[in-house]
């Protein structure tokens, strides 16, 4: 394998130049759990890599005023022992948790995982049903978009020449919501994600309201159950309603056959999963 050059910036502005300066030719990495295998299976070959890891200022995790940011360098160690995520997005941490091995965990960054854009990323279904925005920096200025419409597919995104994602932000989950990460791999840790679940409701006077659920792995991109969540909106918890629920979330996921399982068996698990989440979180909605 050739050898390939790599700028290590110590600010983000430095960052930035270097970006802007070389153009396509580079190829940006934090923790690399991703690029590495990609640049040795020849997926990738890029004239340079751009090390963002010494860029302390944007590793961090904070209250700012209703949201809670992150600094797209935090890595998912951190977000899942995080107090703050724990107190305000737990169905974050509950993600971050099953994020691959130890030592994948130590090292990969909320950033990477928005920015590889690949459908079974954990973090990304946690973060969408939180209504997630992130923000881009480029040495032209500063964008805000939606995280529900930043990957275009399998590996793309709406990212500009020259710009990195820097922060992730969302509202913190009310006192009165309950939410749930759940997914299903050929192990509970240590695995790729074959479908992941992600769910968000408030809870007023019984019943459900402002559903909001996402799907990993069963699209080319995580994908939004709409029509699952305008089924539950208004409606009090009942096993009858989780069951049609995962009915008609079988029929939004757009799962493929692959060689890690079939279509048949992912959508049926997408209802699967749902019911099971709902049953965890939901237990004590009612008499509430």
């Amino acid at each position: 394998m050739k050898t390939i050059e790599t700028h290590s910036p110590r600010t983000l502005e430095e960052a930035l130049a270097l970006l802007e300066m070389m153009g396509d030719g580079i190829r940006v990495i934090a923790g690399a759990t991703d690029v590495v295998v990609q640049v040795l299976e020849r997926k990738k070959d890029p004239c340079a890599l751009l090390n963002l890891s010494y860029l302390e200022e944007l590793r961090y995790i904070r209250e700012e005023g209703d949201l809670l940011a992150i600094g797209a360098l935090t890595t998912h160690r951190e977000i899942e022992r995080s107090p703050l995520v724990m107190a305000h997005a737990p169905l974050l941490a509950e993600a971050a948790f099953i994020v691959g091995s130890p030592q994948i965990k130590n090292l990969g960054t909320v950033g990477g995982n928005i920015a590889n854009a690949s459908p079974v990323a954990d973090t990304v279904p946690a973060l969408m049903v939180l209504g997630a925005t992130l923000i881009l920096r480029s040495r032209g200025g500063t964008r805000t978009v939606p995280l529900a419409g930043f990957a275009s597919g399998p590996g793309r995104t709406i990212l500009k020449p020259g710009e990195l994602i820097t922060q992730v932000l969302f509202p913190v989950l009310r006192h009165d919501e309950i939410s749930f990460y759940e997914r299903l791999g050929q192990r509970r840790l240590l695995s790729i994600s074959k479908v992941g679940v992600a769910f968000r409701a408030r809870r007023r006077d019984n019943r459900m309201t402002n559903v909001a659920i996402a799907l990993g792995a069963v699209a080319p991109r995580v994908i939004m159950a709409p029509n699952t969540a305008a089924f539950l909106e208004g409606k009090e918890y009942a096993a009858v309603v989780a069951e049609e629920a995962a009915r008609i979330v079988e029929t939004e996921s757009k799962a493929i056959t692959d060689m890690r399982s079939t279509d048949t068996y992912r959508n049926r698990m997408a209802g699967a999963l749902l019911i099971r989440g709902m049953a965890r979180v939901c237990e004590g909605i009612t008499g509430l």
